[in-house]
């Protein structure tokens, strides 16, 4: 089995190093890499520090069959392209007014078999970025070797250690030093870890005895109230959050009605929804009678009117002493 490498092509290092900000085109006036001359030089010293060494590609047995399927796809490709032209070129000429039509359904199918083929080949370029090409490389002997710009591959020996990872491996080092010392640390310092140590471990302590504390009440509560009432005490404390995200809110409570509250809030819920259709009818009714010219009149109103009527009746009748009007005939 081999082991992954990092390789780079002799004519895109040449490119880069002509584009980098040391190259005559940004740099006018110090310019390390003026010509490709200057770049190939500058990577054979490179090569001779031993930065990098050369390889050879070797072509695999699958890769020469996939890139034999993939020559033969683009040419049936371009004979279907070829076929579909002439076939528009002949319509074209037989039939110059109904092929108006066909042809803009068939540019809206083209522009859609484009639109779909452009998305095809970004995709496809995309996971090209995103997957590096694997080789198969044999190395060369080291000795004798120089670089050429051209289609050479060459694999990168060089291999710097991070700052960063340098500071915290040094510290880790330093730390383990100084716990190994702790019997000659003076004894106010080992006063003071001692007291740390103990607040932790009581810290520590205290939540998990919340923990159990929350289990027993929830546990406690639900078998009294027969899984009707969920109720947990700091519900996010062993959950995948924050320090003081742990610690919100206070409590939290759920409410499960059984099977015949259930039943019974359904019934109710239909009930209502009749009574409510019931009282839309009601008022639709209503609405079209007012519209035809007619009023809804309470029986204890038209039981006044009648009576007031009545009394009217026998006031003018018991006036019978005041003389009445003569009648004009004509």
């Amino acid at each position: 089995m081999g082991m992954t490498v990092q390789y780079f092509i002799a004519s895109k290092a040449v490119d880069a190093l002509l584009e980098s900000k040391w190259s005559s085109s940004k740099n006018k006036n110090n310019a390390l890499f003026t010509t490709r001359g200057s770049c190939v030089a500058y990577c054979n010293n490179l090569l001779q520090k031993g930065m990098f060494h050369r390889a050879s590609r070797v072509d695999r047995k699958k890769e020469r069959e996939k890139r034999k399927l993939k020559k033969a796809e683009e040419e049936a490709a371009r004979d279907e392209k070829s076929k579909k032209e002439k076939k528009k070129k002949t319509k074209e000429d037989k039939e110059d007014v109904e092929v108006k039509t066909e042809e803009k359904e068939q540019e809206k199918s083209e522009e859609k078999e484009s639109k779909e083929e452009k998305k095809e080949e970004k995709k496809d370029e995309e996971k090209k970025k995103k997957k590096e090409k694997k080789l198969k490389l044999e190395m060369f002997n080291t000795l004798g070797q120089e670089f050429k710009d051209g289609d050479e591959v060459y694999v990168w020996i060089y291999d710097p250690v991070p700052f960063k990872t340098f500071c915290i491996g040094l510290l880790l080092v330093l730390g383990a030093i100084g716990v190994c010392l702790f019997p000659l640390w003076p004894p106010e310092v080992r006063l003071g870890v001692y007291y740390l140590c103990l607040a932790a471990a009581g810290f520590v302590g205290c939540i998990l005895g919340l923990c159990v504390v929350r289990l027993i009440l929830f546990c406690v509560i639900w078998t009294t109230t027969f899984g009707k009432h969920h109720f947990w005490f700091l519900p996010n404390l062993t959950e995948d959050v924050g320090f003081f995200d742990s610690f919100k809110p206070l409590y939290k409570h759920n409410m499960y009605p059984s099977k015949e509250e259930e039943e019974k809030s359904n019934c109710k819920d239909e009930k209502g929804k009749e009574k409510e259709e019931e009282s839309k009818d009601k008022n639709e009714k209503d609405e079209s009678g007012s519209e035809q010219g007619y009023e809804m009149v309470n029986p204890e109103d038209l039981a006044e009117d009648e009576a007031e009527e009545e009394e009217e009746e026998e006031e003018g009748g018991g006036g019978g002493d005041e003389p009445s009007e003569p009648k004009k005939t004509r």
